[in-house]
């Protein structure tokens, strides 16, 4: 799998993945949406994603985290999801990490982690 984040070029073997594009204050988060739960079942029910981010290198789980709706969610295996983290100091380096969470509660796991620096625009 390539991840593309402006110019530079990412190779990634996971199932779901966390690029980080810094700009503005923010950063701009993408992954490709899991295919299997932690318990190793099919993910077939995703009604949302935990973005967790921090300063910290390992924030999932237990750093801030925004929550990505039903609508996002439920996009297929391998489809692209973003959210844009803001309220981000600029300059800072930020670790980002994405799960995956279905109707009974089920979580795919964390994403292998990525990082990024915000920048101001």
């Amino acid at each position: 799998m390539t991840l593309r984040c402006r110019s530079t070029v990412v190779l990634v073997a996971v199932a779901l993945v966390v690029a980080g594009c810094a700009s503005g204050g923010v950063l701009q988060v993408s992954w490709s949406a899991p295919t299997v739960n932690a318990d190793g079942s099919p993910r077939t029910d995703a009604t949302s994603y935990l973005v967790y981010y921090s300063t910290k290198n390992s924030p999932c789980p237990g750093g801030s985290f925004v929550r990505v709706g039903a609508s996002a969610a439920r996009s297929g295996p391998d489809q692209t999801v973003s959210v844009q983290l803001t309220g981000l100091n600029p300059g800072e380096l930020y670790y980002v990490a994405v799960v995956a969470v279905n109707s009974h509660g089920v979580w795919s796991g964390c994403s292998a982690t990525m990082s990024a620096r915000a920048r101001r625009p």
